[in-house]
Order: structure tokens, then C-alpha cells, then sequence
């Protein structure tokens, strides 16, 4: 996770020294909806059992603001899900977590390619905070249905890197990739878990109000 971070963040200086030396973007201030669908993996990191791999499905509704220098803002509402198999004690469980999270991201948008696309494809960047909840586990074995709910908060991090295509004047479709990961350890119970290394392909379509 930390290459990944040094990774993300030497990308994003660059974006930004690109950024710099190109042309703002010539719009006004808007505002709008923003729907991104997630896929990818990451790393259950839990007191009780060892670490876990697993797929990651989320999506996140979130309203937007974009200052015609590029920068936007966006908050909202997200929905994830953590799926995985293990052993444990020599018994095969899957297990199964849903989570809501509460992002806050700041993105950095500028046209490439002016010419050939005719100011329709915008390359954009961003970095952000979530705070995260724990609301619904189950653990499935041969023996039965184990199921938890409300296992506290926690907070963490990320970073964004994609690209946007102007359908229309008012509606974007957008492809990108995204790593997150929990800064601190949500408790419950005297457990503790968090979530590393999140890694997830976006899906984004932006409607313009």
C-alpha cells in the first residue's frame, strides 16, 4: 500500500505540474450529481483472525460543485461491500460486510487532447477523506449464519486518478482508479478491524444541474 501511495501521489504532482503550465478550463461554476460505481479488492486487517483478501463492490451518490479553475468539490453517500472466503480452526466461512461511508474529495480537472476531442476529454485527480461504519456482517460456515450489526466508526483516506468524456453538455461519462485505505481501527466489542489497500476501477456519470 505505501508503494501505491508514493505511486499515486508522484502521478498526481506531475498532474499538477501539467496542470499549471496548461489552460484553465473555460467554464462557469456548476453543480451536479455524481454516480460512481466501484470494482476492485482490498485487505481485511482484524485482532481476532489473520489477514484477509477479498473483492470490494461499492457505489457512492454524491452532489458536486466545480469552480471554473477545474477544482471541484464533492460529498455525499456511499455504499460498500467486502466479500471473502478463509478458513479458520480447519472450518471454510465466507464472509460478508456491508459498510456506508461518508466521503469528502477534492478534484482537479483540465482538458488534454483540445484539438482531437474538441474540448470534450478531461483528465482529473483528486484526493479525499471518508468516515466509515460497519453495518451488517455475516460469517457463513456448515454450522450455521453468524451475523453482527453496527460495529462502530472509523475514518481513512484516498486518492483518485481518471479521465472524463463530455457526452453532452450535461452529462459526463467518466473511468478511472482509486485507493483507499482506513487511518484508524474501528472497535466494537474488543475488536478491532480495518480495511487496507482498497483498490477499486470507477465508473462515473455526472449529470450537470
Amino acid at each position: 500500500m505505501k508503494k501505491t501511495v508514493i505511486t499515486l501521489f508522484t502521478v498526481f504532482s506531475s498532474f499538477l505540474a501539467l496542470a499549471q503550465e496548461s489552460e484553465e478550463i473555460k467554464k462557469e461554476s456548476e453543480f451536479g450529481l455524481r454516480l460512481v460505481a466501484k470494482l476492485g479488492y482490498a485487505t481485511l486487517v482484524q485482532s481476532d483472525m489473520v489477514k484477509i483478501q477479498g473483492d470490494v463492490d461499492a457505489g457512492d451518490l454524491l452532489f458536486y460543485y466545480r469552480h471554473p479553475n477545474g477544482t471541484s468539490f464533492s460529498t455525499g453517500i456511499g455504499a460498500m461491500q467486502f466479500k471473502a472466503n478463509g478458513v479458520s480452526a480447519g472450518e471454510s466461512y465466507f464472509l460478508n460486510q456491508t459498510y456506508l461511508r461518508i466521503p469528502l474529495f477534492v478534484n482537479y480537472s483540465l482538458y488534454i487532447f483540445e484539438k482531437q476531442f474538441d474540448d470534450k476529454l478531461q483528465a482529473y485527480a483528486g484526493v479525499g477523506f471518508y468516515a466509515n461504519t460497519l453495518l451488517k456482517e455475516e460469517i457463513q460456515t456448515l454450522g450455521g449464519t453468524d451475523k453482527n450489526k453496527n460495529q462502530g466508526w472509523n475514518g481513512g483516506y484516498g486518492f483518485q486518478l481518471g479521465i472524463k468524456f463530455a457526452v453532452s453538455n450535461d452529462f459526463n461519462f467518466g473511468l478511472g482508479f482509486e485507493t483507499q485505505q482506513d487511518f484508524s481501527d474501528m472497535k466494537k466489542n474488543d475488536v478491532k478491524r480495518r480495511l487496507e489497500g482498497i483498490s477499486t476501477v470507477n465508473f462515473t456519470l455526472e449529470f450537470k444541474f
